[in-house]
């Protein structure tokens, strides 16, 4: 199992392509993710919770003037919408957006499922798809429609945000690869 040591490593071999952000000044309180975790019903893992009292919530993307975003309505194969992902959570920063949190992000869950996979805390852009957790089990899910359609991920936290990194290194550059071609 990964630990957050060797995912941090990982982000710092990104190159200035990459753009990362969060609440890093002030992530969550160990206090405020009890009260969360009594309040929504979810048990959250220890590596989630060392995340949330670390990072808080992350946002990674390649940079604007490196991978154009997609204009509404474009056709274009799926993994180009893929600029970037979003790691929801908790904070104490009073800066972090409210779409960056856990409570609007379980909102939108219950949306489209009476019942989600668990605390819906990744999004890969251009909605390509999701993860939850909820007692140490992390649920990928390809469509959010369908009750079915999803995976259940080996490993930690830590695990799965440095397989996420690679993902979305190696569709920056064949995202720049193509742009020589």
């Amino acid at each position: 199992m990964a630990t957050q040591e060797e995912f941090w490593e990982r982000k710092r071999q990104l190159n200035d392509d990459f753009f990362v952000m969060g609440s890093l000044a002030n992530p969550a309180t160990e206090e405020q993710i009890r009260k969360y975790e009594e309040n929504t019903g979810f048990t959250f893992s220890e590596d989630i919770k060392d995340f949330l009292t670390t990072f808080g919530s992350l946002v990674f993307e390649v940079k604007e003037e490196v991978w154009k975003r997609p204009e509404e309505f474009d056709v274009l194969p799926s993994w180009k919408f893929g600029y970037g992902f979003f790691v929801y959570g908790l904070s104490q920063d009073d800066e972090m957006p409210s779409w960056m949190g856990f409570e609007e992000k379980h909102a939108e869950a219950l949306e489209y499922k009476e019942k989600p996979l668990g605390q819906l805390f990744f999004k890969r852009s251009g909605n390509l798809y999701r993860a939850y957790t909820d007692n140490g089990i992390i649920k990928i899910e390809y469509d959010k429609y369908d009750e079915d359609d999803f995976e259940i991920f080996d490993g930690n936290l830590y695990d799965f945000l440095i397989e996420e990194i690679n993902n979305l290194e190696q569709d920056y550059k064949e995202y720049i690869n193509e742009g020589k071609a």
